[in-house]
């Protein structure tokens, strides 16, 4: 064996237990809270910690209910997440193809200033929307989760950068056969988009399904809770519910696996497809 053959293998062998590490460090927490969540509350907290599932998670999961809905809250999150998801879609790939395909005036301060909204922290605002909600006679409602964020600033970002490289004479064609604005849009952009959407309905979905502070605010009736809110309620004065806090994790990171499963090779690639120029 040569010695360049031998040097790859070495650094191949080093990769992949680099790799397997890593995939080890951010599963056994996951696996943990699995089997925390099937366990009773002495147990969870008994040392050394049991690694093999209980019996007990229907309890736990019974016991949480008891305290709140929460699987009233967990509807509330799809819900929201959901038409979040295809609104914010819809919003931003329209408007990222008219960043990257139209000439109009002020185009470029315009979108830097959309960019520029990145760096204001949630906290500030979270006031001025609650009064605007307030005025709107929308607190306690999905609109007022739902509209304040609709216009991702990173969601037309990055649809921006992919239907650049839309070519221009692929519109012009289209346009001297009769093809009307809209047409160009979810006829000819939209379809070759495919990989990119599904990365940014991941985005924008992660986005909703953990926003806490701003839905503490606005939402003022248990009925109408989303997950983090509701996870805020089992943290007691006197008393923490681990037992029921690991159900309700388990049971909230259940769609968040399902759409990466669903939508990963997209993801990936979608994400890639913006960073390279043409």
């Amino acid at each position: 064996m040569r010695e360049a053959d031998r040097r790859e293998g070495v650094w191949q062998f080093l990769t992949y237990t680099f790799l397997l590490a890593a995939v080890a460090l951010t599963l056994v927490p996951i696996y943990w809270m699995v089997v925390a969540a099937s366990l009773p509350q002495p147990a969870f907290l008994s040392y050394p910690p049991r690694f093999l599932p209980g019996t007990e998670f229907l309890a736990n999961l019974d016991a949480l209910q008891g305290r709140l809905d929460f699987l009233r809250s967990v509807g509330n999150s799809v819900l929201i997440a959901v038409v979040y998801t295809l609104l914010s879609m819809l919003l931003c790939s329209m408007a990222g193809f008219a960043f990257a395909k139209y000439e109009f005036r002020f185009k470029e301060p315009i979108f830097y200033g959309i960019l520029a909204t990145l760096v204001l922290p949630i906290q500030l605002l979270v006031i001025p929307l609650f009064l605007l909600m307030v005025r709107f006679g929308w607190t306690n409602t999905y609109q007022a989760i739902i509209l304040p964020w609709a216009a991702n600033p990173i969601g037309i970002f990055l649809m921006r950068q992919n239907m650049k490289k839309i070519p221009d004479a692929l519109l012009e064609s289209a346009r001297m056969d009769g093809a009307t604005e809209f047409q160009l849009f979810y006829r000819i952009a939209l379809p070759t988009m495919k990989s990119s959407l599904a990365a940014l309905a991941i985005i924008l979905f992660l986005f909703q399904w953990n926003l806490f502070l701003y839905p503490l605010v606005v939402l003022q009736e248990e009925s109408m809770y989303t997950i983090p809110v509701a996870f805020a309620q089992l943290v007691g004065f006197q008393r923490v519910y681990y037992d029921q806090i690991m159900v309700a994790a388990t049971i909230s990171i259940l769609p968040i696996f399902a759409l990466f499963l669903a939508l990963q090779k997209q993801f990936v690639s979608g994400i890639l497809a913006g960073s390279l120029k043409e």
